[in-house]
């Protein structure tokens, strides 16, 4: 949509760095449409290095400060790196160490001999970056590339806080970090202090002083050796990450600048921040504003503070969160009150107002029109207009299809086929065979008004069947590591759940960039039909945050998959009601009995919703989903007050469903037990059996608390707990980390202990998470090993038949791994084929009955499909006669001469006749019933006859229905003369 462009709020052009100075004191002045462009000074003084970071090629970054081309810069691992025009991104497309990421190495002694410093640049941190690291770095070391020997370092990181480091003493304002994916302007100073063996580094952001220490004895040279390992965007330690994000203007001045000359170095991007910031707000449809807006707080491209007024409160009315930490994440919300059926739109006007720095200010005016009430005729097109469906290109299970509409409309659906029912349950067709095209048609209705909308749907085929052979694991490290609250991917070392390897040697493999960036307690779901894999997870980042307390979330984090290996884009899904204090450890288990996923977390309600204070006690709550994109309204599961309870996890056995849950008691009190019930979602929390109530600390460590339980039933075969069930508890307290036990009794009270192996995961036991079966071919496309196609064979069988009759030809397709075959076969004789698709592994198909009387092949072909290899097969069958009959031919002697006698035997269910010829004659025969013969006499009046033949044409029948077949009898020479 096309916005209003911002007015912008600013101090004039500077001229000097004195009138600069004067300026700051002057405070802002509106610009109005005739005003000159302003002029930025610069700061030069004392500008020994400036790196701008603008080269689009090469590995060359030029150095115009004093220093000159002597102290040019180098860019290593070029291909981590990514030229934008502004500034040089590291690492944009992937995780790397220390070493084998993209950075720039900085020339040697950069700060050599210098009693005073100030480093200077613009930087855009990547929503993406993860793990301790380092954004600059200057350090002596006897090695660069060593984990040992620092002798000296100043650095500057945002993990956990911004800050910077000068030996010992850390430059910061505790757990405040530079926000993500807008551009900040930094800038350290460190001058000396009156004593002349300390000195003072302060920290500012956008010009703004942000933090300060007093006590900082390394000096800005950092070493009397000088420094030999300086960089941008690496770490000191080669085990920490690279840096990702974007740098741009990297300067070293050899004095600390005044506070005025650091608020001018900063003043341009910061006007050019808050402009860019109120031109790129985006309110949506502000023409028909029917619902309550939420406002941004923050610029999305700089950052800037955003406020908000409303020329008319009665039509919008800005309603700010409570001024306390505990509310921080509580939107801003523009408050609608729409005019009445009838009445005309209401229009006000939104001001933003948006500051960045000190002085910086830009005004966005954005004009809002709120229409009256709906009538039905504007209640059913705007419902219409909302109505969408989630990814009908690719329908792989039972689908959402609403029956109202958010303005009162219900709504009513029509299919053209059986494959999606009008109520969303889909029937998919079989492994191999061909996707199904599917119309849904919803009649969008209120009162008198009625609009039709369609969807094209497409059904895909279900997945092959195969056994699990492996399992797939994703956990937490943990929230006292930087990089720990981010999801981990493991695989089992064979068919045993006891021994894993990282597949990313311990590093991230989704890192969250929503909400409170964090992803703990990762829950993965396989869809009943076997080839959708939802994963859930808490939006909690403990480590940035500062704890769970001041969570303050009602999301989810949603992530799905076709394979384990590639996820869809992160969902920030909201879950719990508004007065919820937090979403914790979700988990979700498909429900037979209504066709969908319960999805379930641990929460808490504020005593005082407004403020934000009062946590009352750990609740289980519950919503129902098909899709993971719509939920139904969330529901209490499991309310135990003023007791609390957390962390449930759940498996269905026979008829029974059985649920793990901690009841939080606090630290080694708390422990994990187990129910049983027939309704799942019962929430009558007496209903449930309780099986065993301390299952951690009976099972694994008597004075140890226990959490995110997890239960799942071992694969066949599997090597450590055959045809039993495992159970893990995350022991948070004494240790900490998953703990592992089975049995072959899931309601047993105590579990045998077992030890679990990790390799390149991290840590040496993951934290709350999720495990699941797989299959061997899923654990080698996750571990990158190239999959085999599977070799077929065919065999085929068609019975004789008789000449007029069909027969039916069948074939099984059989895989050389013992699991499932689909696909098609092409049946083929002489002319005529016929393909036809597997159907549990056989194919039939109906021969022609016009097939010529004697030996017949025919040939199965079967075309291959997926990972199916092509294969044929053939068989051999009779076509018989069509009138069933036997003839046989003897001779003897009468007088010294031949006699043939012909004997003609009824195989028919039917009365036949015959006509015998032969050389010595024809003969009639009458009506033979079924199993009896009838012989002919031929007299050949000769005492020798040499071999011949004897044709027999047998019928049976009346009128259209009488048939007849030949038969042509051979018989020997005969003598009467010895």
């Amino acid at each position: 949509m096309a916005h209003p462009a911002p007015t912008r709020q600013r101090r004039r052009g500077r001229v000097t760095a004195l009138t600069a100075a004067a300026a700051l004191c002057v405070g802002v002045i509106a610009a109005t449409p005739a005003a000159a462009e302003p002029v930025y000074e610069d700061v030069v003084d004392g500008l020994v290095h400036q790196f701008l970071l603008d080269e689009t090629t090469g590995t060359r970054v030029a150095n115009t400060g004093t220093a000159g081309a002597a102290a040019d810069a180098t860019l290593v691992n070029p291909d981590n790196a990514a030229r934008e025009g502004r500034g040089i991104r590291f690492n944009p497309d992937d995780y790397a160490d220390a070493l084998s990421g993209a950075y720039v190495r900085l020339p040697n002694d950069l700060t050599a001999g210098m009693q005073a410093i100030t480093v200077d640049y613009d930087i855009w941190i990547d929503p993406a970056n993860v793990g301790e690291h380092q954004i600059w770095s200057l350090g002596n070391k006897a090695s660069c590339d060593a984990t040992t020997g620092q002798q000296g370092q100043l650095f500057s990181s945002n993990t956990q806080r911004l800050r910077v480091a000068a030996g010992s003493v850390n430059v910061q304002q505790n757990r405040v970090r530079l926000p993500e994916g807008v551009w900040k302007h930094v800038t350290y100073t460190q001058t000396p202090n009156a004593n002349g063996t300390s000195w003072t580094g302060t920290l500012f952001v956008d010009g703004v002083q942000h933090a300060q220490s007093a006590t900082i004895t390394t000096p800005p040279s950092v070493n009397a050796a000088g420094t030999n390992c300086n960089f941008l965007a690496r770490s000191q330690v080669p085990g920490n990450y690279s840096f990702r994000g974007t740098l741009a203007d990297f300067r070293v001045y050899d004095r600390g600048l005044s506070a005025s000359e650091v608020a001018m170095r900063a003043a341009q991007g910061n006007d050019e921040g808050v402009e860019a910031d109120a031109a790129a707000i985006d309110l949506g449809l502000t023409s028909a504003i029917v619902e309550d807006l939420e406002l941004p707080k923050l610029g999305s491209v700089a950052g800037s503070t955003t406020t908000w007024a409303s020329s008319d409160p009665a039509v919008v009315e800005v309603v700010n969160p409570p001024a306390v930490n505990s509310a921080r994440k509580v939107p801003i919300r523009g408050v609608i009150t729409r005019p009445a059926l009838g009445e005309s739109d209401a229009t006000a006007t939104l001001t933003a107002t948006l500051r960045k720095g000190a002085e910086s200010v830009a005004v966005r005016e954005i004009q809002v029109t709120v229409p009256a009430e709906f009538d039905d005729g504007h209640s059913v097109d705007r419902d219409a207009l909302d109505l969408e469906l989630y990814e009908t290109d690719n329908v792989r299970g039972n689908i959402t299809l609403p029956d109202a509409g958010r303005w009162g409309s219900e709504i009513t659906w029509e299919s053209d086929s059986d494959a999606v029912s009008p109520t969303g349950v889909v029937t998919r067709p079989a492994y191999g065979h061909a996707e199904v095209e599917v119309t849904l048609t919803a009649t969008i209705a209120k009162g008198d008004a009625e609009v039709e909308k369609t969807f094209d749907v497409v059904v895909k085929p279900l997945p092959r069947e195969e056994e699990n052979e492996r399992y797939f694991l994703g956990y937490f490290k943990g929230e006292g590591i930087a990089d720990g609250e981010q999801i981990m991917f493991a695989t089992s070392n064979g068919n045993t759940a006891l021994d894993w390897t990282g597949l990313t040697g311990g590093w991230p493999s989704l890192v969250s960039q929503l909400g409170d960036q964090g992803l703990r307690d990762p829950h993965i779901v396989r869809s009943p039909d076997g080839d959708t894999f939802y994963m859930i997870a808490t939006d909690l980042n403990w480590y940035d945050q500062g704890g769970y307390a001041i969570n303050d979330t009602q999301y989810i984090e949603v992530f799905e998959s076709n394979d384990l290996v590639n996820w869809t884009p992160q969902r920030h899904v909201k879950v719990a009601p508004d007065n919820a204090g937090n979403a914790f450890a979700p988990e979700s288990l498909w429900v037979d009995e209504i066709g969908a996923y319960a999805v379930f977390w641990a929460q808490s309600l504020w005593n005082d919703p407004i403020n934000r204070t009062g946590q009352g006690n750990a609740q289980m709550w519950y919503n129902i989903t098909r899709d993971f994109q719509t939920f139904s309204e969330p529901k209490v599961w499991q309310n135990p007050a003023p007791q609390s309870r957390i962390d449930t996890t759940a498996i269905e056995v026979g008829d029974e469903y059985y649920r793990v849950t901690k009841n939080e008691a606090g630290n080694a009190g708390s422990d994990i037990f187990s129910e049983k019930h027939t309704d799942f979602l019962d929430s009558d929390i007496n209903a449930w059996e309780l099986i065993a109530p301390a299952l951690g600390r009976t099972t694994w460590q008597s004075n140890a608390g226990y959490e995110g339980p997890v239960i799942f039933k071992a694969n066949p075969g599997d090597t450590a707990c055959p045809g039993q069930f495992y159970l893990w508890g995350d022991r948070y307290t004494n240790g900490g980390g998953y703990q592992a036990a089975c049995e072959a009794n899931i309601e047993a009270q105590t579990w045998q202990a077992k030890t679990i192996t990790m390799t390149n995961a991290g840590v040496p036991r993951p934290r709350h998470g999720t495990v699941i079966p797989i299959t061997l071919r899923e654990w080698n496309s996750i571990r990158g090993i190239p999959n085999e196609d599977v070799a077929t064979t065919v065999e085929v069988s068609a019975d004789d038949v008789r000449a007029g009759d069909s027969t039916v030809v069948t074939a099984s397709v059989s895989a050389a791994d013992g699991f499932e075959t689909g696909g098609q076969v092409r049946f083929s004789l002489g002319d005529w084929s016929e393909t036809v698709y597997l159907e549990d592994g056989e194919a039939s198909a109906t021969l022609p009955a016009d097939l010529a009387e004697g030996a017949q092949t025919v040939k199965a072909e079967f075309l291959g499909f997926d990972i199916l290899l092509a294969s044929e097969a053939t068989a051999s069958f009779e076509v018989l006669p069509a009138v069933a009959a036997s003839v046989a031919v003897s001779s003897r002697c009468v007088g010294g001469k031949v006699l043939l006698t012909v004997s003609v035997a009824n195989g028919d269910e039917r009365k036949i006749s015959a006509q015998i010829g032969s050389d010595f004659g024809t003969k009639q025969v009458g009506a033979v019933v079924a199993g009896k013969t009838h012989s002919s006499v031929f007299t050949t009046r000769a005492a020798n006859i040499p071999a011949g033949s004897v044709t027999v044409t047998v019928s049976a029948g009346d009128g259209d229905d009488r048939e007849q077949s030949v038969y042509v009898v051979e018989y020997g020479a005969a003598s009467c003369t010895g």
